[in-house]
């Protein structure tokens, strides 16, 4: 499986900051019957909850915490809010659009913001209580490079007592392989679309055929 993207920051160690994944996957095991005990169980019944990310595993944790009955669910993404409409300018072809995507979870209720970095978690006596965050702006990199990150405002605390880290995942190391070994789908490219998985695995098996054939 690949590795979730961390979130080094003061305070990670704190009682209720997880995984996106340590929320998802429990969840699945109790539908079908799993038992977890009190210190096991990631739970936002009664919480307030800040999901750090905004793609599908941030929907997903969304819906979920929703159903578990949680008092209240912001989701913040660190990049601009995407365009509002089915074409974006700013990503003509052959660029990968980035147009906003609302999903059913969404629509079932949450507080979604963007530009907003996180600072530090805050706790008590070892437990989550917020959040400190920054709004940010992107500028262009004059030299050409990426768009560079810069704080814009005072921080400010988001109460929570339950973060969901749901930032994508870390390319896979696959240190030690043969030259002759053959990778396609997350194993090579970390989580990714079905239909890029598929192509590799297209790819990989022409590359497997010349190799046995030449």
């Amino acid at each position: 499986m690949p590795a979730a993207r961390d979130l080094p920051i003061p305070g990670r160690r704190l009682k209720g900051v997880h995984f996106a994944l340590e929320l998802l996957a429990q969840q699945n095991r109790l539908l079908e019957g799993a038992e977890f005990g009190k210190d096991e169980l990631v739970s936002a019944k009664g919480k307030d909850v800040l999901v750090i990310g905004g793609g599908d595993t941030g929907s997903d944790c969304i819906g979920t915490v929703r159903r578990q009955g949680c008092k209240s669910v912001t989701q913040i993404e660190i990049m601009p809010k995407p365009a509002e409409r089915p074409d974006d300018p700013d990503h003509p072809w052959p660029h990968w659009p980035c147009t906003l995507k609302t999903t059913s979870s969404h629509e079932e209720g949450c507080v979604r913001r963007w530009n907003v970095n996180s600072l530090e978690f805050i706790g008590k006596d070892g437990k989550l209580t917020g959040v400190k965050v920054q709004e940010v702006e992107w500028k262009a990199d004059p030299e050409g490079g990426r768009p560079v990150m810069t704080g814009k405002g005072k921080p400010e605390i988001i109460k929570a007592e339950l973060v969901l880290l749901a930032m994508g995942f870390l390319k896979p190391e696959l240190p030690g392989l043969p030259g002759n070994a053959f990778v396609c789908g997350d194993a090579a490219t970390g989580a990714s679309l079905v239909a890029r998985a598929m192509a590799g695995g297209i790819n990989a098996a022409a590359k497997l055929d010349r190799y046995l054939t030449d």
